[in-house]
């Protein structure tokens, strides 16, 4: 089998976009379930963030994909109305310069104008559960033309209690529709939920594989002021990253932070689980267009979201358990470019890093900052040594 998408018989404005995205090897989970997408089977992804899960299920799915017939044919579902709008950019990405129309139902916005959206029939939408059993039931969109339902980040959906509203979506769907499910984490409960909707699903854990990007630095410092924060001022003034994510615990330390970083002129913006669904939506698209260049946000965001362009994740707190970690590495490094991911950590908080970057077998390198510059600390170490022996030898 030949190593890229032509060798899965694709139409042709697929493999052209995904041409012009510079897309041409599938990825290791992609190169499992496409084919098995393709036959029509029932399939359970599980693979870590960043592994291209997203793709793995729109390119076959928009291949199943009538452009003659206007109507619904493909569903997403995803737990956020951010995820679903990322979904979204992926999918246009794939549809571009077609006639098939992709359009999203969200939780939080003017149903009035959604509705609007509806009458011109797309063919592909990525929906939050809860706002498409409430159009359903105003029998504004029609669900018999469904043959295939994609289910993203399945646990996060359960987990916010839409069980009974998923299966309501998918009881509106003919018998013989298509399911697929992809996930970084995949619960006792989201399991069962999937195998008593599903047809002999294909079940495929890749929790092996590794994601897309393996060029991410993963790199510590140690604050040696009474606020991190300043240790983060002087990294961001030395670095100049070009688009940083700054992670922290708490949400009442998000304002905290942002105002102190906008006190020193940096372009910063702050999302925390109280941000109005409209600020939210307004911040992410600000800090994709590069108009912010730093985001501070809590594990909101660690899942799913496909930040464009980060250079730079920050952890001003340690993540409180090893997945939380990867899943905030993620956003930076994404389809093959490099990124770093720097902790900001006091002395005492270094055997937890360490036991952390045990578990997860990732390389953790200690630096400081001198003479304006970020450097290993083993560098710094080797280059004292020198001057050391240097002057060892002048004595003689």
């Amino acid at each position: 089998m030949k190593n890229n998408f032509e060798a899965f018989q694709l139409k042709s404005f697929i493999l052209d976009n995904l041409s012009a995205e510079g897309i041409h090897e599938p990825t290791e989970i992609q190169k499992e379930t496409i084919p098995l997408i393709l036959q029509g089977r029932d399939v359970i992804g599980k693979a870590k963030t960043g592994t291209g899960k997203t793709f793995a299920y729109l390119v076959p799915l928009i291949e199943k994909i009538n452009p003659e017939k206007k109507e619904l044919q493909i569903l997403v579902l995803a737990p956020s109305r951010e995820l679903c709008l990322q979904i979204q950019r992926e999918a246009k990405r794939i549809t571009k310069s077609t006639e098939i129309l992709v359009d999203t139902v969200l939780e939080g916005m003017d149903i009035n104008r959604q509705l609007d959206k509806l009458k011109q029939k797309p063919q592909l939408i990525i929906a939050t559960p809860g706002r498409l059993v409430h159009i359903i039931g105003m029998n504004k969109i029609k669900m018999h033309g469904v043959c295939g339902i994609a289910f993203d980040e399945v646990d996060q959906i359960l987990e916010q209690g839409l069980q009974e509203k998923v299966l309501a979506i998918v009881k509106t769907t003919l018998k013989d529709r298509q399911l697929v499910s992809f996930s970084a984490t995949l619960s006792e409960e989201a399991k069962k939920t999937l195998l008593q909707l599903m047809q002999e699903p294909d079940f495929i854990n890749l929790d092996h594989a590794k994601p897309v990007p393996t060029e991410i630095e993963h790199q510590y410092i140690i604050s040696k002021t009474p606020m991190k924060i300043e240790t983060l001022e002087e990294l961001l003034q030395v670095i100049k990253p070009q688009k940083s994510l700054v992670f922290i615990n708490k949400n009442e330390n998000v304002d905290r932070f942002v105002k102190g970083l906008k006190s020193k002129g940096f372009s910063v913006g702050g999302i925390q689980t109280r941000t109005k669904n409209q600020d939210r939506q307004h911040l992410v698209s600000s800090f994709n267009s590069g108009k912010i260049k730093i985001l501070v946000t809590t594990d909101l965001f660690t899942r799913g979201m496909d930040f464009q362009n980060v250079t730079h994740i920050f952890n001003m707190d340690l993540p409180l358990n090893k997945v939380d970690y990867l899943h905030r590495a993620g956003r930076t490094g994404r389809m093959y470019k490099v990124g770093s991911v720097i902790n900001i950590v006091r002395d005492r908080e270094k055997f937890v890093l360490y036991k952390m970057m045990k578990l997860l077998n990732i390389q953790v390198k200690p630096v400081d900052i001198i003479g304006g510059k970020v450097v290993p600390v083993q560098e710094i170490i080797q280059r004292n040594r020198r001057r050391e022996e240097h002057r060892n030898k002048l004595r003689l």
